[in-house]
């Protein structure tokens, strides 16, 4: 049984906000497993982790929370899909994907396959990069055209990369309206600003990191296992979620040729006492 991780960690884990966890816990849709009674820290466990993914794939699709509680505590299956089919007919126009997530949702129920999570040091290193800011469900429509823009820009001023083309998410608020997401590509020297392009530097520091194969909608299983993985060995988390790019798509390329490192910047804990990341409460 692994132990209890912090909001911080499951909210990274999960791919849902600190603040929506608050707002789940507060609607009743996911209770932490403990609440300290002395600071009011929430802890989260791996078990929690299918139910966080259930809901914010119907939270995807849009359904209302109060028919979320509705699909949460129905008695059979069949109550559940009266209360999808009701949201199905109000939106219509969303049924191709609701097809395609309701295909999808037993995989975030079952129990998952735990990737290997390794720890390895990143030397600081220049980089050049651009700024992409898109809602979350349009952030896959914004990268090519984001890469598109920063290779010019390198090819430009002739400067070759020196490894993968990854991604900073800068803030956790995935729920926001719009994500600011940092992309980069490390290079020998930094590039001149331009409209385009600017320098900008990786810094040195310890990663907890885990590689997923394949496409890009099953990347949940990345996520959920450093998440298991930091609060197994007590890790903090020390700065925005990576993505290197290690086999990146290219036109024609199937999408079980990719390959993609998931890396959280991280730390050993403080001490005994010390908080468990920055977002502990």
């Amino acid at each position: 049984m692994t132990g209890l991780m912090p909001i911080g960690v499951f909210a990274r884990a999960t791919r849902l906000s600190v603040r929506v966890l608050r707002n789940y816990d507060r609607l009743r849709l996911l209770v932490p497993a403990r609440v300290d009674p002395d600071t009011g820290y929430r802890r989260y466990s791996v078990d929690q982790f299918a139910r966080a993914g259930l809901i914010r794939r119907l939270r995807e699709l849009e359904v209302p929370l109060p028919e979320i509680a509705e699909i949460l505590s129905a008695d059979t299956p069949e109550q559940a899909g009266d209360v999808i089919e009701r949201h199905r007919e109000r939106v219509t126009a969303q049924a191709a994907r609701l097809d395609e997530i309701a295909v999808r949702l037993g995989a975030v129920l079952v129990e998952p396959g735990w990737l290997h999570v390794y720890e390895r040091w990143r030397d600081a290193q220049p980089t050049a990069r651009t700024l992409v800011r898109a809602p979350l469900s349009k952030l896959a429509e914004a990268l090519a055209p984001g890469f598109a823009r920063l290779f010019a820009g390198l090819a430009e001023q002739g400067i070759t990369p020196t490894g993968p083309a990854g991604a900073r998410y800068l803030g956790d608020e995935l729920d926001a309206a719009e994500l600011k997401v940092e992309l980069f590509v490390p290079v020998e020297r930094p590039p001149r600003p331009t409209a385009a392009i600017a320098p900008g530097q990786l810094p040195g520091c310890l990663l907890a990191a885990t590689v997923h194969e394949g496409g890009y909608d099953d990347i949940e299983a990345a996520h959920r296992s450093l998440g298991r993985w930091i609060t197994e060995q007590a890790r903090v988390l020390a700065g925005p979620a990576e993505e290197h790019y290690l086999v990146p798509p290219t036109p024609g390329a199937p999408a079980a040729a990719l390959r993609t490192e998931i890396a959280w910047p991280v730390r050993p804990p403080s001490g005994p006492s010390g908080p468990a990341d920055e977002e502990s409460k």
